[in-house]
């Protein structure tokens, strides 16, 4: 089993419902990821936010100048709430799945 592959599926459904909570800068998603998977280092967490701001998940802009340098905000599109919505479903199945069989 590709361990990675789990992981990185996790991680983009992570990464699209913090920012269907909030816009938020890079520093502020990423901060909450490690937060939760100390073993994820940053350059994989940003590498997942550019391939979910090219495939149209995510879209960011340049937030204003709050007395140090420009912040890149990051927000989900209707397109990444479809996504996030689909991994979810099958996320919960996963679950409901594995506890059916006496994994918790």
């Amino acid at each position: 089993m590709d361990k990675g592959q789990m992981k990185k599926g996790v991680l983009e459904m992570c990464i699209l419902h913090i920012c269907n909570e909030n816009d938020m800068y890079g520093y502020e998603i990423m901060k909450r990821v490690t937060d939760a998977f100390p073993e994820i280092n940053e350059s994989t967490i940003y590498a997942v936010l550019r391939r979910l701001n090219s495939d149209g998940a995510t879209e960011s802009y340049t937030g204003t100048v709050s007395g140090g340098p420009q912040r890149k905000y990051y927000r989900i599109t209707d397109s990444g709430r479809k996504q996030l919505a689909e991994m979810t479903e099958m996320w919960k199945s996963t679950v409901n799945a594995v506890c059916k069989i006496g994994i918790k």
